[in-house]
């Protein structure tokens, strides 16, 4: 009994070297992470420090209160409270402002590469005279940290957003979208898709009602890309450059109008809308009788409509009856088939003095 004593002994001693060595790596680890994350939070800071330090020197005026370090342990993240910035510059219009009640810079180890901008609670937008308050429960955007845009691009989310606009009360269950280079040819891609939008009443919420409930845009914007000017001079300079609106997908649910779309738009001398697409319907009678009720279109241009429309409407099975129709956007008009249906509006682009 007394020959086992001194093994045992040791074997106790060697488990306990272990456990002390153990420890001491867990302390050294966690060290190591604490110094990670106060770097992390420390470059997060100056960088977020000389954003400020570079608008102010462009004349925009920012207003914020102390920033916090957060985050520990997961991730590194920089809390901003009462964050403003208004101004003007090429970029924004006069009388632009924006704030939020707390703004938030994150940066994670699964992509430490990307930076996360998260705003809660009240927040507002102004632009020109119009204010727009809008709450939001959650508004996201990540951002590359790197000059330009890697592949993954810029990406935004809103959940739950209510803004109230001049014309009435906007909301949204879910906004998201993403920007990004076109490899090749150095275009822009635009992704948007938004679910369960509730609309102010607008003249053509009274043909469809004023509930979306489903949109999806798929995007690219060839030509000279936006720069920091005025928008008439850059959409002048982008027409100049060949520039295209290439619609490569545009879904639609809305009331009775079930629609796809696919098509290409340029600006014409003039700077307005030109260009040429398909327009898939469902139900396409059901639509035009909505737009002829709401008063959007007259008795002549839906009786032309509707003789082109039963031309080209096809059932297959059980599915709803589907058309599909060449669109053609020209002259301050929408034509559909050959058929004139609703004059646009012309786009007054701000000049220099009015941005």
């Amino acid at each position: 009994m007394s020959a086992k004593t001194p093994r045992a002994t040791a074997a106790r001693r060697t488990l306990r070297g272990a456990g002390l060595g153990v420890m001491a790596l867990a302390l050294l680890l966690a060290a190591a992470h604490s110094l990670a994350w106060r770097w992390a939070t420390g470059a997060l800071a100056v960088g977020f420090s000389d954003w400020v330090t570079l608008r102010r020197a462009e004349g925009l005026t920012v207003e914020h209160g102390l920033p916090a370090r957060a985050g520990w342990p997961f991730v590194a993240r920089l809390t901003v409270p009462g964050f403003r910035i208004a101004g003007r510059s090429p970029a924004l219009p006069q009388g632009f402002a924006w704030e939020a009640a707390r703004l938030s810079l994150t940066v994670g180890p699964r992509d430490p590469g990307r930076l996360v901008l998260e705003a809660a609670g009240p927040q507002g937008l102004s632009l020109g005279a119009t204010p727009l308050p809008y709450t939001a429960a959650r508004l996201r955007a990540v951002l590359p940290l790197a000059p330009g845009l890697p592949p993954r691009g810029v990406e935004v989310l809103a959940e739950r957003l209510v803004a109230v606009t001049q014309a009435g009360p906007v909301a949204a269950r879910r906004i998201e979208g993403a920007l990004a280079p076109r490899p090749g040819d150095g275009g822009l891609a635009l992704w948007l898709s938004a679910e369960a939008l509730t609309l102010p009443p607008l003249p053509a919420a009274a043909a469809f009602g004023r509930d979306l409930e489903h949109l999806a845009a798929e995007i690219v914007l060839t030509g000279p890309l936006p720069s920091p000017a005025p928008p008439a001079r850059w959409a002048a300079a982008w027409a100049a450059g060949g520039g295209a609106l290439e619609l490569s997908r545009l879904a639609l649910r809305w009331g009775p109008l079930a629609a796809e779309a696919h098509g290409t738009l340029r600006l014409d001398a003039a700077l307005q809308p030109a260009g040429a697409g398909v327009l898939a319907l469902e139900r396409p009678q059901e639509a035009l009788a909505a737009l002829m009720g709401a008063g959007l279109i007259g008795a002549r241009e839906a009786g032309a409509a509707g003789a082109a429309l039963a031309l080209m409407t096809r059932r297959t099975g059980d599915a709803p009856p589907r058309a599909e129709l060449p669109l053609a956007i020209g002259n301050g008009r929408l034509s559909v088939a050959g058929a004139p249906l609703l004059r646009l509006g012309p786009i007054r682009w701000p000049s220099a003095g009015a941005w």
